[in-house]
């Protein structure tokens, strides 16, 4: 354009018209900056959605902090959280204020004869009426919405703050606060996870610790080394002396003042909404340790674990969750039992039957601090291991005595078993039931009847009455014993000197059912034959002693007779009974 034969007036146009080319080329559109301001706006009303969300984040703690410790706790870092980010977010304001002045002609960020506010145009601030809010030191429209910067186009003042004057100082100081912002938010919780009252529960410290590398992994608050987009092979961005350029270099250089305001309120919302995601985080760790099921199994819970034909069995069905990983102990009366998989297990032997009492106790740690303990009650029944044989022809009570009978009725409670004696055709019987729970005695002081009948019913869980059956016993009488004095039994022949050393006439029973069954001898007549006693010699006895027969036998030798007769005895029923005679030959 400027080569060839030329007038000079043509020469000086073209030159004129390559710096007007120039001078459009460093010209930054209207559209550009409204662009800008529009991000700008965007990401303001942003940060404030997210203020709403931590603000009722914080509200909800301070609720819980009440009366639980770990809340507070929670609540504390929580204060802290706010603090850090609202520390840095003053300082991501002052630096937009500093730069407004530097815009309109201030020397240095502490030139406050020039007010911020002459940053906008006075025409624009006529056609909204601005007010300024105490957190923002700029201009907003009662929309929300900020204006077009009078100075948005402006390239160098915001270079000359950041990274020309001091050294670059202020360009790496916002570089820093970024990353140590981003640190600070991180190890608090860090922080959270060894505290007493949160980290002290596996679970919550857990969940603080992988949230807190879930955070640091995604959080956009970073400021680092820059590298070159369109030449990735050379690392860092550097200037066209071959310099590496720090981050205020590359971001805070060739960039109209309209795009620094964005980049700042970028930065300010990423400091948001990571005190947002740990302040959640910090919330929701209060109940990080809350029981998490994750199994299931399936529940039958039944009245009773058996039933007789003719009642009805009844359960509850359902699929129960339950925390496999539950860290809690449970006890059994008292005692202490394993936990597998977050089940107890729970055996016992019962070494008599009857309804058995379980109290369960199960502890487990506190989200809110400390250890929590629930209790329920359970009972189980256990019965004597029977098999009913039994021989009708045998079925006999014995009059006089204390008849044991042991009465039982598969699943149901001996407790629960309802016995009474009749008569065979239904009527009362002189006969007597005692006893509970399946120990029972039947007492016939005389013969009345000459069977009696047993009646058998259990009352069911439900409350109503079920017959269970019925036996026939005859009624007997104790049979007769046998005569014997003392020890000496009178078969054959007796020793008439140790018939001499016995004092009292018995009477016992052979081969009885029932053991320890006792007769008392009421008296007898006594008669003996010998070669010295000058025909038959007789005495009479109305006791049991053996004295009135003593002289007798002192008469007697070997091969002379004697025998007991009329002797009357007296067994548990009362009656009087004459015995058979007994006789022998004195040896």
């Amino acid at each position: 354009m400027a080569s060839g034969k030329q007038s000079p007036r043509q020469k000086m146009i073209n030159m004129m018209y390559l710096v007007l080319t120039a001078l459009l080329a460093l010209n930054v559109t209207k559209e550009i900056l409204l662009a800008f301001t529009v991000i700008d706006n965007s990401l303001k009303k942003s940060t404030a959605n997210i203020d709403v969300k931590t603000v009722k984040m914080g509200q909800q703690l301070q609720k819980l902090a009440v009366d639980n410790v770990a809340a507070k706790s929670a609540l504390s870092f929580s204060n802290q959280t706010n603090k850090e980010v609202g520390d840095f977010v003053n300082y991501i304001h002052k630096i937009k204020t500093d730069l407004l002045r530097y815009s309109q002609g201030a020397v240095n960020p502490e030139d406050t004869k020039i007010d911020p506010v002459l940053a906008f145009s006075v025409e624009e601030e006529k056609k909204a009426e601005y007010k300024f809010y105490k957190e923002y030191p700029w201009v907003e429209t009662k929309s929300g919405d900020m204006p077009n910067l009078v100075s948005g186009d402006n390239l160098d003042d915001h270079v000359r703050y950041f990274n020309e004057e001091l050294a670059g100082k202020r360009g790496k100081e916002l570089e820093n606060k970024i990353n140590s912002t981003r640190v600070n938010l991180l190890n608090i919780l860090k922080a959270a996870s060894n505290d007493p009252n949160l980290g002290k529960n596996p679970e919550t410290k857990s969940f603080l610790t992988s949230k807190m590398i879930e955070i640091a992994t995604k959080t956009s608050l970073l400021a680092g080394t820059v590298k070159d987009p369109f030449k990735p092979e050379s690392g860092k961005v550097k200037d066209h002396d071959g310099n590496d350029l720090n981050w205020a270099e590359v971001y805070m250089h060739s960039t109209p003042l309209a795009a620094i305001f964005a980049m700042l309120s970028k930065i300010e919302n990423d400091a948001k909404l990571m005190e947002s995601e740990v302040c959640q985080t910090l919330a929701e760790s209060v109940s990080a340790a809350d029981f998490k099921f994750d199994a299931i199994i399936p529940v039958v819970s039944a009245k009773t674990g058996a039933v007789v034909t003719g009642q009805t069995y009844e359960a509850d069905i359902l699929l129960a969750a339950y925390n496999s990983k539950a860290q809690m102990k449970v006890f059994v009366n008292g005692s202490s039992i394993p936990v597998e998989a977050g089940v107890g297990k729970y055996k016992v032997t019962p070494q008599s039957p009857g309804t058995n009492q379980i109290n369960v106790k199960i502890a487990f740690p506190n989200p809110a601090g400390g250890e929590k303990q629930v209790e329920a009650k359970a009972e189980f029944t256990a019965f004597a291991p029977s098999a009913a044989i039994s021989a009708d022809a045998l079925a006999v009570l014995y009059v006089g005595l204390d008849n044991p009978l042991s009465i039982s009725v598969g699943g149901i409670d001996p407790s629960n078993i309802l016995v009474r004696i009749v008569s065979e055709t239904g009527g009362a019987t002189n006969a007597r039931l005692t006893g509970q729970k399946g120990s029972y005695k039947v007492s016939i002081p005389k013969k009345q009847d000459r069977t009696v009948k047993i009646e058998v019913a259990a009352k069911l869980p439900g409350g109503q009455i079920k017959p269970m059956g019925t036996k026939i016993f005859k009624i007997k009488t104790v049979p007769d014993p046998r005569f014997i004095c003392g020890g000496i039994e009178f078969k054959g022949t007796v020793s008439v000197q140790a018939l001499r050393m016995q004092t009292a006439a018995t009477a016992i029973l052979d081969n009885f059912v029932y053991e320890g069954v006792k007769f008392k001898i009421q008296g007898y007549k006594f008669m003996a034959v010998g070669k010295k006693t000058n025909g038959p010699k007789f005495a009479n006895s109305t006791s049991s002693t053996l004295d009135p027969i003593k002289g007798i036998l002192g008469q007697l030798g070997s091969g002379d007779i004697m025998q007991f007769t009329d002797i009357r005895a007296v067994g548990p029923d009362g009656a009087m009974r004459v015995l058979d005679n007994v006789s022998a030959i004195v040896k």
